[in-house]
């Protein structure tokens, strides 16, 4: 109990130095390459946040068994949004007046609704795989074709450190603060797990609840840090560029190794609550602008709804 209590301590010691580090990093590259910290969110940093997923998907693929990695990547959407934005939603407004915002928050529902057409005969095999990769990659190319044409919807205030930090040590801050992002909630998620075995949790409940929240801590350390620092874009495009990467990169790569067998309770549970918690955020971010403290409670309200549901 008391290793798994060290690893807990010291995961977190690395998520606070590598959101910082992420952050620093981040906001200097968007500055170097002229684009707003939204698309740096949708693309780099969400694919380093969505890590953990990868290495579960690829990992649990190999053992033949991608369901566990295809939960857990529907549970870290769901917490992502229910969570991980909702609490930043709860302490300070965010603005959704760019219009990048509002389309890539609508191709959130595409990416789920994907994999719900794919798997409609109750498997995704590596034909299904592949196409999501190549969605995927479409995606992030129009991604960056868009941010290189609409220099109007930057949104970065240039500072000082990103005017001062090279592209190339921008980069590597960024890098390093994934890393260590990832490290910091390995441990985290280890030392939980090991408590929670300990302690004679059901391991279904634990891959349910701990896993899918442990596989979001990067992206929530990435959102507070945001926070803190007034860099609202970089929250909002984590988040949807994390979850379009779970649904999209992650379930793919599970599914190139060995074919996903759909969950029976996929598109009785997981589905619905997923398009309905997708259909609160967009429907606040088109009639709001923004998303405020009713916003975050709603979303909150959702997430316990569907833990409610999955354990009892």
């Amino acid at each position: 109990m008391l290793i798994d209590i060290l690893l807990m301590v010291g995961g977190i010691s690395l998520l606070t130095v590598g959101g910082n580090w992420l952050l620093k990093g981040a906001s200097a590259l968007a500055t170097s390459l002229g684009v707003s910290t939204f698309v740096i969110g949708l693309t780099v940093v969400a694919m380093g946040t969505s890590a953990p997923e990868a290495s579960l998907a690829i990992a649990s693929s190999l053992k033949g068994d991608p369901s566990i990695s295809f939960g857990d990547v529907i549970g870290s959407n769901v917490a992502n949004i229910g969570v991980v934005l909702a609490i930043p939603c709860l302490l300070y407004p965010l603005s959704t007046r760019m219009t990048l915002f509002k389309r890539e928050a609508v191709f959130l529902v595409v990416s789920i609704a994907t994999i719900a057409v794919l798997g409609y005969n109750q498997i995704i095999d590596q034909g299904n795989a592949l196409v999501l990769i190549t969605i995927w990659i479409a995606f992030n190319y129009f991604i960056f074709r868009t941010a290189k044409f609409e220099r109007t919807a930057r949104l970065l205030e240039v500072k000082a450190e990103g005017a001062t930090m090279g592209r190339w040590m921008a980069l590597a801050f960024t890098l390093g603060g994934l890393v260590t992002l990832i490290g910091g909630s390995e441990l985290v998620l280890n030392g939980g797990v090991g408590m929670a075995q300990k302690l004679g949790v059901d391991e279904f409940i634990i891959g349910a609840t701990m896993v899918a929240v442990g596989t979001s801590l990067p992206e929530l350390v990435v959102c507070v840090t945001s926070l803190r620092r007034g860099e609202t874009g970089l929250i909002l495009g984590n988040i949807m560029g994390s979850n379009i990467s779970n649904s999209l990169l992650i379930v793919g790569l599970a599914g190139m190794f060995s074919p996903i067998t759909m969950p029976g309770d996929f598109y009785t549970l997981a589905l619905p609550v997923t398009l309905i918690i997708y259909g609160v955020l967009i429907g606040f971010m088109y009639k709001n602008r923004k998303l405020d403290r009713l916003t975050g409670i709603a979303l909150i309200s959702l997430f316990v709804l569907y833990m409610t549901l999955i354990l009892f």
